[in-house]
């Protein structure tokens, strides 16, 4: 062996073990990069984990609501419908049913009475 080959192969040697550390280097940033990305989507897997149960314990919440409104409108409209027949029991004893000839009475008056206005009118226009 020559010097000039040694140099050579120490020169090869000395790029490959440049070459070798290059690569670990830009190894270990890809691994760094790749725990920083694996970082990220363990916490957006979390912030989605809380999210799912807010909006779990959010429609929970709703569907109760839901079933407690409609089980009041049910109670209101029954206890309106009781009000409404009550009302209807006190304004019918409240009515007073006229007969057949008090009617007529009724009739006669108001003929009578529409008459005495008219005349009265009459007379007060033509004098």
């Amino acid at each position: 062996m020559t010097g000039t080959e040694s140099t050579e192969e120490k020169e090869a040697a000395y790029n490959r073990g440049l070459d070798a550390g290059r690569i670990e280097q830009r190894l270990q940033g890809h691994d760094e990069h790749l725990r920083h990305i694996n970082g990220s989507i363990d916490s957006m897997t979390r912030a989605l984990q809380s999210l799912t149960e807010e909006l779990r314990s959010n429609a929970a919440l709703f569907s109760a609501g839901v079933t407690s409104d409609r089980r009041d409108l049910r109670e209101r409209d029954r206890i309106a419908q009781v009000r409404v027949e009550e009302a209807d029991n006190v304004e019918s004893e409240r009515t007073v049913r006229w007969t057949t000839w008090q009617r007529w009475f009724a009739v006669v008056g108001a003929i009578i009475l529409v008459v005495n206005f008219g005349l009265g009118l009459y007379l007060a226009f033509n004098r």
